[in-house]
Order: C-alpha cells, then structure tokens, then sequence
C-alpha cells in the first residue's frame, strides 16, 4: 500500500468542447482565467522513480502539452503547487551536493523556469513520508513550510509574493493544518 497513489481522468467541458486528461494526480489541478486547465500527471507507473510532469489543456485545442518538472524538486514532495494565475510553480527542492545538503522552498518561473524565490536549505527528516506543505493566495502569494526534523527544529516557514521576489523566514513549533 505504501507504494500505491491514486491518479484521475478529468473531463472538461466548456463551451468550446469536452477534453479529457488522464492519469492526473494530487493536488487538484487550476483552472487559470477562462482558458487554462493546469495540474500534474503520473507518466510512469514505477513508483521507485516517479515520472510527474505538469500539464496545460488551453480549452479549444483538444491537446494536452506537459513539460518536466524542474530538476531539484524533491522526489517525495506531493504538493508541487502551480499559483492561481499559471505564473509560477511553488515546491520542496532537495540539493544533493556534499556542501549543502538538505531541502529548501523555492518558487519558480514557469515560462522561463528561473528560480524567483528560494528559501535557506539544510531542510530535512528522516522519515517515511514527506511532512512539507504548499500553499498559495491568490494571484501569486505562498507560503512554503519545510520540515526541519533532523534538527528538531519545526518547520521552516517561507512566504512572500513571487512577483515582487519578497521573502519572510520564520520558523513553526507545530505541523501546519493547510490540507
């Protein structure tokens, strides 16, 4: 069962037709003015190495396009969040070098894949399920909060605006309840 995820098949029906987008997975996916449907798919049924990529249904071309997701995003992450206006992409990234390992938040360009906010790192725990959470406000204000259980440490909240690349650190003593 720990190796086990549920995907979904979607149908969109607008004025401009029905479309129907398969194997979607948590969190659900946005719909972006009156013309986008954005979210995940599932592209691989190994588990070991998931194959997630975020995906655009523009309503009227019948095509669903999917990119990759950036590199750093940690593999056991779940809420890989695209922001309510289709701007940016908000997730837990994970770097592996020996001088700086750890996870960090980070949000990024989804046009561009520049990075436009990235959190201090050295983020981590070890466990068996992911205990970081995502969020976003309407149009482009999150809030990403990294566990930080290696060090007992809570978690670390980042927040700000994508848009004006504005950041605030804190740190929370209990698990956030954002889900």
């Amino acid at each position: 069962m720990e190796d086990t995820g549920t995907v979904y098949r979607i149908e969109v029906l607008s004025p401009l037709g029905a479309d129907t987008i398969r194997n979607v997975i948590p969190p659900a996916p946005i719909v972006v003015g009156d013309t986008l449907v954005m979210g995940l798919v599932q592209v691989s049924e190994d588990s070991a190495t998931p194959q997630r990529k975020i995906f655009r249904l523009r309503l009227g071309q019948h095509r669903v396009e999917t990119s990759p997701l950036p590199d750093d995003v940690w593999s056991s992450y779940q809420d890989i969040l695209v922001s309510p206006n289709g701007r940016y992409i908000a997730y837990v990234g994970q770097d592996t070098t020996p001088a700086n390992p750890g996870t960090y938040g980070i949000v990024r360009d989804l046009a561009s894949r520049e990075v436009v906010i990235k959190g201090p790192g050295n983020g981590g725990c070890d466990c068996d399920e992911d205990f970081n959470h995502a969020r976003w406000f309407a149009p482009d204000s999150f809030e990403i909060a990294v566990a930080h259980g290696n060090s007992n440490s809570g978690w670390q909240r980042i927040s700000g605006k994508a848009s004006a690349r504005s950041i605030h650190v804190d740190t929370l003593r209990d698990e956030p309840d954002w889900h």
